[in-house]
């Protein structure tokens, strides 16, 4: 991973002052505006190199926003950074067992006292940098989850077996935005719709609306990395041979034999899942790579759809520059542009 030096930020200021950008009077006017930068994209796009240069530029932390990498012990498949080295601390990773099962409202909860308290209140910049879409925007935006469990709730229709033709019925009363969406003889969503206002005394539909507002709770700003499809794949390829070499199976072994074997962590995980079951005998080791591979590739289709349907995110190409200072300069301009604008 290239760090810029002391040559670079030379090179970069004059580049920003082309622009008229100050990098002290883009961390003021952060600060002042209690400003949350967001740098998100798929796998492989760059976002972790981007982010650790920027916390440097900008004297700030890193906050990780990945499904993975709060989990200790899971380090090669997850493609952890140590960026301690830098001087940068890294936040959100390493923190639960991966037998512990992390929502995204609990991520979100833990991500908002370290915005606050490590961040905001010691007038510092937060730096988001991750790839998973559902708990990015859990930390950034205003969603209201529809919870699995809540106590002392009275259900307002008795929970036992019924027509699909009935529950829509029900639905329909409680719901009519909802049932109006759907068709009456779609008995999945009508059967969850119902239990979401079983548990919660609140239609399905209040909850669907949040998630489309895109309304973030702080002053974001969301810049997303990408590259050419070829170019993507490329890395990811690269990546995973890089995974192999740094003992990734070696690493799966280890959390097997602590015991994580049935964990919900390991059998989701890219990289982990195909390891066990190349452990277990169903795949080959070249079969096992190819699958993750495969795999990684379709995670990553998944991201950019995901985050292709966020108008907010202000997108850059990455394969574009020969030079990361460029980028970084790019991603500066961005970001004060969009402070800026108000």
């Amino acid at each position: 991973m290239y760090v810029i030096g002391t040559s670079d930020k030379n090179c970069l200021t004059g580049y920003l002052e082309k622009s008229q950008i100050n990098i002290r009077q883009l961390i003021f006017k952060a600060i002042e505006k209690k400003a949350v930068i967001l740098i998100c994209g798929p796998t492989c796009s760059g976002k972790t190199a981007a982010a650790l240069n920027i916390a440097l530029l900008l004297n700030t932390d890193i906050i990780s926003v990945d499904s993975m990498q709060v989990y200790k012990k899971m380090d090669i498949g997850t493609d952890k950074i140590n960026t301690c080295k830098y001087g940068i601390r890294q936040y959100m990773t390493d923190i639960f067992k991966p037998s512990h099962h992390v929502t995204a409202v609990e991520f979100r909860e833990k991500c908002r006292k370290i915005i606050e308290n490590d961040f905001f209140s010691k007038n510092r910049i937060p730096l988001l940098a991750g790839g998973s879409g559902l708990y990015i925007r859990a930390v950034i935006d205003d969603l209201k989850f529809a919870v699995k469990k809540t106590a002392n709730l009275p259900s307002r229709f008795p929970e036992n077996t019924c027509s699909s033709a009935d529950e829509y019925e029900k639905l329909k009363k409680v719901d009519p935005g909802y049932a109006k969406k759907i068709s009456p003889n779609d008995s999945r969503r009508i059967s969850g719709a119902l239990q979401v206002y079983r548990k919660t005394g609140k239609p399905f539909s209040q909850f669907e609306d949040t998630w489309n507002k895109r309304e973030s709770v702080y002053r974001t700003v969301l810049v997303g990395l990408t590259k050419e499809k070829n170019n993507l794949h490329e890395c990811i390829e690269n990546r995973v041979s890089v995974m192999f070499e740094n003992g990734l199976i070696d690493e799966v072994k280890s959390l097997l034999s602590a015991g994580y074997q049935n964990c919900s962590s390991l059998m989701q995980a890219v990289g982990y899942k195909e390891v066990i079951r190349y452990l277990e005998g169903e795949a080959t080791e070249d079969e096992c790579r190819q699958r993750i591979v495969k795999n990684t590739k379709k995670l990553a289709k998944k991201q950019l759809t995901w985050f292709k349907a966020d108008t907010r995110i202000n997108w850059i190409r990455a394969d574009y520059y020969d030079n990361i200072i460029y980028l970084i300069g790019d991603i500066i301009k961005i970001i004060w542009k969009d402070l800026d604008n108000e």
